[in-house]
């Protein structure tokens, strides 16, 4: 069965996320900005529901191997689009959906992953963080104590219905208590608010093993 990711258009997913009231695709480029400068001793990075790319330069500007992952097709040819000419052989990117059971992540030394566990799920996220035996994982979620729905109200919405079914809510405890059942530590969080209300949390985790 189709992914309803594989139904939503780029542009009405960006166009979605960079509303003003919205502002999330600012907001995680930023963040995502913050997670690369965090890990200045890794190489290689592999960051995960890429779509088009928001955030992939500051992986570019540092790292030696950055892998872009996402289950759209579509997205990752807009990608490469964008960042092709720019990074070369640097850039490499792979269609995967982490709810397939030979789904694996590649060997680098940081996972980025923001906005997605709440569609593959905690289990089957920590569970591929483990076989791919990754160093660090920084990832965002999005805060339960909001009256906001998960995909904010906005003139495009009606483009997300089939994406909500699959939306999982993420408790951040149980999160952390996952992924420590693979000896990854929390080492930092931080809470970044939206102008509606919403609540992004980046969470950022080191293997202990």
């Amino acid at each position: 069965m189709k992914n309803p990711w594989n139904n939503v258009p780029l542009e009405v997913y960006e166009s979605h996320m960079s509303l003003s009231d919205v502002v999330q695709l600012q907001a995680l480029n930023g963040i995502m900005r913050e997670q690369v400068k965090s890990h200045q001793e890794a190489e290689s990075a592999a960051v995960i529901g890429v779509a088009g790319g928001n955030g992939l330069e500051h992986c570019l500007e540092q790292f030696k191997q950055v892998y872009g992952i996402d289950i759209n097709p579509a997205y990752l040819d807009v990608c490469a689009q964008r960042f092709r000419q720019a990074a070369g052989k640097k850039l490499k990117l792979e269609e995967m959906d982490l709810s397939e059971p030979e789904a694996a992540i590649p060997a680098v030394d940081l996972v980025i992953a923001d906005l997605l566990i709440e569609y593959v799920g905690v289990e089957t996220f920590c569970k591929k963080i483990a076989e791919a035996h990754t160093r660090y994982v920084s990832c965002v979620i999005q805060g339960r104590d909001c009256e906001q729905r998960f995909v904010s109200e906005s003139p495009y919405q009606s483009a997300f219905q089939d994406i909500e079914r699959l939306h999982q809510d993420v408790d951040e405890s149980r999160l952390t208590d996952e992924m420590s059942r693979y000896q990854y530590r929390l080492v930092f969080r931080r809470s970044s608010y939206m102008p509606n209300g919403k609540e992004l949390i980046r969470l950022d985790y080191r293997l202990e093993a």
